[in-house]
């Protein structure tokens, strides 16, 4: 059995003790290997997006948020794999449920903002970057865009 058949998507509530096992995912993630600390951000942006973690075992190991661009346009935002748990499926299976919760709600296209480093992983899914390579909190970024 794969690790994505063992997976529990749930919704998390902001500001629950939940949120804040998201936080650290995310800070493991996108902050600590670079010496940073995501608590030092105002994260109080997150209140006004759809959260999600992905739970092995009753224990969240990933994350991915969802928020909207504009009516037609949903942006899929902190992906987010603890690192002993990337490169088994678990990104493709966290894009294609946020892909579908989109498509559910009647957005037409996603965008996102993605590492260079994992710009290929996306290019997989059937996304297109729109953007020149940016600094974003010292790390190469691009933006994506996907059809749904």
């Amino acid at each position: 059995m794969s690790i994505v058949d063992r997976i529990e998507m749930r919704s998390i509530d902001y500001g629950s003790d939940e949120y804040e096992v998201s936080i650290d995912i995310r800070n493991e993630a996108f902050r600590k290997p670079w010496g940073m600390d995501i608590r030092d951000e105002d994260l109080t942006g997150d209140k006004d997006m759809d959260l999600y973690g992905a739970y092995l075992d009753g224990t969240m190991i990933a994350t991915v948020f969802l928020t909207e661009d504009d009516k037609d346009t949903a942006r899929v935002k902190s992906v987010a794999i603890l690192k002993e748990y990337r490169k088994q499926g678990l990104g493709t299976y966290l894009m294609d449920f946020i892909e579908n919760i989109a498509r559910e709600r009647g957005y037409t296209k996603v965008n996102l903002m993605g590492r260079v480093s994992v710009e290929e992983f996306y290019h997989k899914l059937g996304y297109k970057t729109i953007s020149e390579p940016y600094d974003y909190h010292t790390i190469p970024h691009v933006d994506m865009t996907k059809n749904l």
